[in-house]
């Protein structure tokens, strides 16, 4: 699945986030968008390619087109998967959505009832009020002596259908600038997953692992503990492909800066994930791992960890 970047504008601030410090050291133009024609031109490259599109930005509810977006997903097939705080004003085109007419999902990323204003809240419980049935949560682990609680709470109080939340942790971006959970502490982030874990289970929510977490941080009694609690574990580092204004692509946002692709020179987003792949093994002179013992790890051998964000390893270099 290929996401697509439509817009840079976000009101939401988060301190871990990626995309404001990348889009202000690399002078893009934060009003510039991934245009209709753009979108029509992308479909029409990879015509079948697609099941499923994620938009995502900053804010898609801030992208002035996303209805038009929508249909277009619709006419070919293709679930939109829509990234969204859901902390601004629901745009018309969402608004008034049909659910039972079209598939979509939302994954919403949320965060403590402190981390909102009236307003923002008031927004969040708008949308979760039409979109329950078709919405989950996502949530970025950055602070490990945080109380998860009220994510469960929220799946109650709005009667989420989806009993599951996506759980990723903060990653720095090239050359740092945003928060993020340091590769010394992941131990203690394997610890955190832990007791996540437990009491999601306890309150009937499965967790899903996203991206940038490494086998190593638990012991194989936690493997054990995460199987049975029903866990989906992952430690990947994948081409992510985000598709942004222009038709540039990039491996990933914390990678952002160090390559773009324009996907119109690719055949197939196969080809486009190879040369990205290509791209960042020759960067990272093939470095295996974000740790020394990444090279003799039986995880590593076994496939089962790739060996940790690559972002970490842009600081080595």
């Amino acid at each position: 699945m290929a996401n697509l970047y439509l817009t840079h504008k976000c009101n939401r601030g988060c301190s871990f986030c990626f995309a404001r410090k990348v889009l202000k050291e690399s002078g893009e133009n934060v009003d510039e968008l991934l245009t209709i024609e753009e979108i029509k031109t992308l479909l029409s490259h990879f015509s079948g390619e697609f099941n499923q599109i994620g938009l995502l930005g900053g804010e898609p509810f801030l992208y002035p087109y996303l209805g038009e977006v929508l249909e277009l997903l619709w006419q070919q097939n293709i679930i939109p998967k829509i990234f969204t705080s859901a902390t601004d004003t629901m745009p018309k085109s969402i608004r008034y959505l049909n659910i039972r007419k079209h598939l979509l999902k939302f994954i919403v990323n949320v965060g403590t009832r402190d981390s909102y204003t009236d307003e923002k809240y008031k927004n969040l419980n708008n949308f979760f009020a039409k979109f329950h049935a078709v919405s989950s949560l996502s949530y970025t682990i950055l602070a490990l002596d945080a109380n998860p609680e009220f994510l469960f709470d929220i799946i109650d109080h709005f009667k989420l259908l989806t009993r599951s939340i996506r759980i990723g942790v903060a990653l720095p971006i090239y050359k740092g600038g945003n928060q993020y959970v340091d590769k010394k502490d992941y131990k203690d982030l394997g610890k955190f997953i832990i007791k996540f874990a437990q009491m999601a289970y306890k309150r009937n929510v499965m967790l899903e692992m996203d991206c940038g977490f490494t086998a190593c941080m638990f012991t194989q009694i936690e493997f054990g503990i995460l199987k049975r609690l029903g866990v989906r574990s992952s430690f990947v580092c994948d081409v992510a492909i985000d598709i942004g204004p222009g038709l540039k692509a990039w491996n990933c946002f914390p990678l952002f800066q160090l390559h773009k692709e324009n996907v119109l020179e690719s055949k197939s987003i196969n080809e486009l994930i190879r040369k990205f792949n290509t791209k960042m093994n020759n960067y990272f002179n093939h470095q295996v791992g974000i740790y020394e013992e990444c090279v003799d790890c039986k995880y590593y051998k076994w496939y089962v960890c790739q060996g940790g964000c690559k972002s970490f390893k842009s600081f080595n270099n």
